[in-house]
């Protein structure tokens, strides 16, 4: 399995990330994409898909929280950044107008900037959207192609916001939401729909602990090592074997993130 999304950099790591990886490689994870919020994440990103070789890769990009404080020279310094081979992708870019903690007109512009180096370097997209739908599909529509190399990360819409995502061409990442009964209904109802070469999934670690397991053991703290439990729940609804959805999920996230490395 792949992980396409883990906060690694994530202080809750910092005393145990040896252990942490270990774990995952034991429960079948054999790549984890270690996602990036800001210029200094995406260079300790890119440090520690280094020092972790072939398990780790990574993203470089600008948060939308974040966009007011990209800078004038972030564009060229993520340029250069995404010219590391264990960079797989551009982002987390996107836009967020649940906190609105960059104002969204610059949401906006860090979020056209980062699309564009994307496309001029061949790089598919992490994206991140909350509360921002219509805006978030308009920009992608400005994409010349109209079809955007990239995935809805941490889906968590309706049918209408899914084939919306869909018609661009965007794979879309499954989470521990799913797993949520307090909130997880219209990520259930728009599940079915999910095609599965369109299928990934991802613990957004160190959140969204899938909630069965963080009763069971008692801990907050998300891992890479529990993306099985993801890939079941998706099977239970899809009404698939796990096997199907392991082998499924894992050649997108091939085809998506490493043909550049292969």
């Amino acid at each position: 399995m792949i992980d396409i999304g883990a906060n690694l950099t994530h202080k809750s790591f910092d005393h145990d990330l040896d252990d942490v990886i270990k774990r995952s490689l034991d429960a079948g994870v054999e790549k984890i994409i270690v996602t990036a919020s800001s210029i200094s994440e995406s260079k300790r990103v890119a440090a520690m898909t280094k020092q972790y070789s072939g398990i780790l890769w990574g993203t470089a990009g600008v948060h939308p929280h974040n966009a007011k404080e990209a800078g004038d020279l972030f564009a060229e310094t993520l340029d250069e950044l995404i010219q590391n081979e264990n960079i797989v992708a551009v982002g987390e870019c996107g836009l967020d107008y649940f906190r609105n903690l960059s104002e969204p007109r610059e949401q906006q512009k860090i979020f056209r900037i980062q699309l564009q180096i994307a496309t001029k370097n061949s790089l598919p997209v992490f994206l991140h959207q909350r509360d921002a739908h219509n805006d978030f599909i308009g920009i992608l529509k400005e994409n010349e192609s109209s079809v955007i190399d990239g995935v809805a990360h941490c889906f968590t819409g309706n049918k209408k916001q899914l084939k919306a995502c869909l018609d661009i061409g965007l794979y879309i990442g499954i989470t521990g939401w799913l797993c949520d009964p307090r909130r997880n209904q219209d990520l259930i109802d728009s599940i079915h729909y999910i095609p599965m070469d369109k299928l990934l999934i991802e613990t957004d670690s160190p959140y969204l602990m899938p909630k069965a397991l963080e009763k069971e053991l008692k801990t907050r703290r998300n891992e890479p090592c529990f993306l099985p439990h993801i890939a079941q729940a998706i099977a239970e609804l899809k009404k698939l074997d796990l096997g199907e959805v392991m082998l499924n999920t894992y050649q997108n996230s091939e085809r998506l993130f490493f043909k550049q490395t292969q």
